[in-house]
């Protein structure tokens, strides 16, 4: 099942999560969170712009985390007696108390911007602190397009693309291996970028990216600094259904080249789009594959159902 995802504000990035929890300051405001969220779906941290927050991190996107579920107290995991003198208030009590435990943890390690990754959070004022809050399908597209490190018993393993690949596997996929001939397809939207003398040039497609990109790739000629395909950050997004990625990647192809930007080299080609316009596509095209994702598991339990 494709998690849901959430945003809040934090003052520093997340540790290892067996020293660490989704923190509140008020109990209501966790029992709140505990109806919303399930096991698997994931929390975005963004920094506060506070004085008291990491002054390296103050208005960026710092890290996420995977709920695991289950109410914790803070000094449980003993974070009050790990945490600085700003995290008391007057009366010399830990600020968050209450927490729910998380599965895994992330640092992000791109420069993101909260403003660019959620653009109304100043709206919420001290409430964007207090609890947590949906994300909207263009901006899980962008979180997932950012590079991340793993927090593992105090070390980071550098990032893959956890979010659109790990925590997005297709619904009908099985664990454990597969029965020849049968495959899983791929279930992600993806746009792949090449730039050399001839300006930029994208390829919108859908399937397995990785292995899309590695075969475009398959002739270039790295050794004699020609240049390669590569994925285009921020436009990479992980269906439940090769159906949703595919509809998805044909309302971005069909629309561009409406407006004028295909190319005779090939019906996936797209060139002299501004970026802005291809993000706006992107979007739009996310909005669609989730509707055909909705459309296409509806069919799937119904089958079920009667079988």
């Amino acid at each position: 099942m494709m998690p849901n995802y959430y945003w809040t504000k934090v003052w520093g990035g997340p540790g290892e999560p067996a020293t660490e929890a989704l923190l509140f300051s008020k109990k209501g405001a966790r029992d709140s969170a505990l109806k919303k969220v399930r096991r698997g779906d994931i929390v975005v941290y963004l920094t506060s712009d506070a004085a008291e927050a990491d002054s390296m991190l103050r208005g960026r996107v710092c890290g996420a985390v995977e709920i695991a579920g289950a109410p914790v107290l803070a000094e449980d995991l003993d974070l009050p007696g790990r945490a600085r003198d700003v995290d008391f208030n007057d009366r010399g009590d830990f600020r968050w108390p209450f927490g729910i435990t998380i599965r895994r943890s992330w640092r992000v390690m791109d420069k993101e911007a909260n403003d660019a990754l959620i653009p109304g959070h100043r709206k919420l004022g001290l409430q964007g602190a207090a609890t947590i809050h949906e994300m909207q399908p263009d901006e899980i597209a962008r979180f997932q397009g950012l590079r991340v490190q793993q927090q593992v018993e105090g070390t980071s393993q550098p990032g893959q693309e956890i979010f659109a690949i790990a925590q997005n596997r297709p619904w009908m996929q099985k664990e454990g291996p597969q029965k020849a001939p049968y495959k899983v397809p791929g279930c992600d939207l993806y746009v792949a970028v090449i730039h050399d003398c001839h300006g930029m040039t994208f390829k919108v497609g859908s399937g397995k990216h990785e292995d899309r990109i590695d075969a475009l790739n398959l002739f270039r000629r790295r050794s004699q600094g020609e240049a390669t395909w590569s994925l285009l950050k921020g436009h990479l997004y992980g269906f439940h259904s090769p159906n949703a990625a595919q509809a998805a990647e044909y309302h971005i192809i069909e629309h561009a080249r409406k407006r004028g930007f295909g190319t005779k080299d090939h019906s996936e080609f797209i060139a002299g789009i501004d970026m802005k316009d291809l993000a706006a596509l992107f979007v739009e095209a996310v909005k669609v594959g989730i509707a055909k994702d909705a459309e296409f598991a509806g069919v799937r339990n119904d089958d079920a159902i009667e079988a």
